[in-house]
C-alpha cells in the first residue's frame, strides 16, 4: 500500500472539535472562579469534566485532523502534535465502531499504558474517502486479531460485499455518484 493521507474537513474540526476545547477551557475558567468565590461543591465535577475535554483536545491527539497510512507505519495528527507507531510495534489495535455515523475509538496497545498516547477517537464520515479509512480500520483489527468474533463477522461481511459490488456494480457507480454529489452539496462543495 501507498502511502495515503486522510484529511478531516477543516471548518468541521474547528467547530467539533477545536470550538469544543476552547468551551472547556471557559468552563473550567468559570468553574475554578466559581469555587474560589465560594460556589457550590458541584462546580468541583464541572472543573473535572472541563479538564478532561481540555486534555483531550489540547494535551493528547485523541482526536485526530490527519491520518497517514502507509505498508510500515500509521499517524495519527492534530495540530499540535503526532503519533506514529510502526505495524510491527502494535500488538493490541481494539476498535469500537459506531456504524451509523462511521465513528471509530480505537485503542492501540493498551497493555502499554500512556496518559498521551494510544487512544484515538476517529470521525471517519468527515474524512476524505471515509469508506475506505473505515474500512481499513475495522479489517486492520480483523487482521491482527483474526480469533475473535468480529473478525469472523468482518470475513463474511468482506466476502458478501465482494460478491454484491460483483453482481451489482453499475447500480453501485450510479449511487456513489448520487451520494458524494449529495455530501458535497451538504458540506457547500
Amino acid at each position: 500500500m501507498k502511502e495515503k493521507t486522510y484529511t478531516y474537513e477543516k471548518k468541521r474540526y474547528n467547530v467539533r472539535i477545536t470550538g469544543i476545547g476552547y468551551f472547556g477551557i471557559a468552563m473550567f475558567i468559570y468553574g475554578l472562579y466559581r469555587l474560589i468565590t465560594g460556589g457550590p461543591l458541584y462546580f468541583i465535577g464541572l472543573c473535572g469534566i472541563s479538564f478532561y475535554i481540555i486534555y483531550e483536545t489540547f494535551i493528547t491527539c485523541a482526536n485526530p485532523n490527519v491520518v497517514i497510512i502507509s505498508d510500515k507505519r500509521i499517524t495519527f495528527k492534530d495540530p499540535r502534535r503526532s503519533d506514529t507507531y510502526t505495524w510491527s510495534e502494535i500488538k493490541d489495535w481494539r476498535v469500537k465502531e459506531l456504524p451509523d455515523r462511521k465513528q471509530c475509538y480505537i485503542r492501540i496497545n493498551k497493555q502499554k499504558f500512556n496518559f498521551f498516547k494510544g487512544r484515538y477517537w476517529v470521525y471517519c464520515y468527515y474524512f476524505t474517502d471515509c469508506d475506505e479509512l473505515y474500512d481499513f480500520i475495522l479489517d486492520k483489527e480483523a487482521e491482527l486479531h483474526p480469533n475473535t468474533i468480529k473478525a469472523e463477522n468482518r470475513r463474511k461481511y468482506n466476502d458478501l460485499k465482494k460478491k454484491y459490488e460483483i453482481e451489482h456494480a453499475k447500480e453501485i457507480q450510479e449511487a456513489q455518484e448520487k451520494k458524494a454529489k449529495k455530501r458535497d452539496k451538504k458540506r457547500g462543495h
